[in-house]
């Protein structure tokens, strides 16, 4: 499978500038994951690799050649849409062979690629029924199976789960994550959910308003966000968030002092400087030491865990919590912060410090 690069791409809509000097590379064989809001431009990227879109400046180039001027059909790309777009007159075994026919390509070869997608979507049982047949689940595989069988370079996903139900999507998100460990492709995928984000992706494109804040695997992007909006956007339930000041290597919120031993500083900050403290719920615990009076305000049992929230002064923090002890808990509690867990975050520029 190849490899997909893009350098310095930028388009615009009229005075909108949608895509602002993109650079990703795209190794041979990685699940990489366009992840944003709405309006983030994600999309468009994807339809830019894709040849959809044409670009004001910059380069595409798919197993290292530039292709930024083909047309889609020379790309070597296959690609799956939001919709389903299938022939509703057509059973699944013509629908998946639809476009190998208009190219020509042998009977045998067509029969063969067919039968060896619809093995490997387990929807092989279904090729004689239409798509009114077929769940919303079915069909989404027979999508996938229409873009499997072009046997491309690259495979390129524009939300292909986004009309299905949340049991359907887990079950998909299963599917695709086998798919890309059975077939070794080069993927590009674009969501605007940051939990299929995280399960699928090798590596994850953090998209806002047209620019890459951090492009990192999962762990990275949930560990050491590089940006104060990758750590508000990635992570569910959301981090946490306080403004504190660093003085002599701890962080003063309020009344509370939050030693920071052994922070990996990526810049030399000031002492005295202003920042903003981020920690994920699950690195804030009840205990009797801890360096913040809170008051309970309520709990949200989650199953596994119960997640539950504080005030502390003007802040409201969320901590998972086992739900044997968060059972009936009230009143005034000390939280602990792990100091091992905390990001720091420069309020004027929003990066890491």
């Amino acid at each position: 499978m190849s490899a997909v690069s893009v350098f310095g791409l930028s388009k615009s809509f009229g005075h909108l500038r949608v895509l602002k000097d993109i650079h990703l590379p795209i190794e041979t064989g990685d699940f990489t994951v366009l992840l944003g809001p709405s309006g983030c431009g994600k999309s468009t990227l994807l339809n830019a690799i894709a040849g959809l879109e044409d670009t004001d400046a910059g380069i595409v180039e798919i197993d290292g050649a530039d292709v930024t001027h083909r047309e889609p059909s020379k790309r070597g790309i296959a690609m799956v849409f939001q919709s389903y777009a299938l022939y509703p007159t057509m059973s699944v075994r013509k629908n998946l062979s639809f476009g190998l026919r208009v190219r020509s390509v042998p009977r045998q070869e067509v029969a063969r690629r067919v039968h060896w997608a619809a093995k490997l979507l387990q929807i092989d049982e279904l090729l004689d029924r239409k798509p009114s047949q077929l769940s919303g689940g079915q069909r989404q595989r027979v999508a996938i199976g229409r873009a499997l069988v072009q046997q491309a370079k690259v495979f390129l996903f524009d939300e292909p789960l986004s009309n299905l139900d949340a049991k359907l999507r887990t079950e998909m998100r299963v599917e695709l994550k086998r798919l890309h460990k059975d077939l070794g492709a080069t993927i590009v995928y674009v969501t605007h959910d940051q939990i299929e984000a995280m399960t699928l992706a090798t590596r994850i494109a953090v998209m806002r308003a047209g620019r890459i804040e951090q492009y990192a695997t999962p762990d990275d992007l949930y560990e050491e966000p590089a940006t104060l909006f990758v750590a508000a956007f990635v992570g569910s339930p959301a981090m946490n968030f306080m403004p504190g000041r660093l003085i002599s290597s701890t962080v003063h919120i309020g009344s509370a002092r939050l030693p920071l031993n052994g922070y990996r500083f990526r810049s030399s900050p000031m002492n005295g400087q202003e920042v903003v403290l981020g920690i994920r719920p699950e690195h804030v615990q009840l205990a009797p030491e801890g360096q913040l009076e809170a008051e309970t305000l309520f709990m949200e049992p989650m199953g596994a865990d119960t997640l539950g929230w504080f005030q502390f002064g003007e802040h409201r923090l969320s901590a998972r919590l086992v739900p044997q002890v968060a059972r009936g808990l009230s009143g005034t509690v000390r939280l602990s912060l792990l100091a091992d867990h905390v990001s720091l975050f420069d309020p004027s520029t929003e990066a890491r410090l």
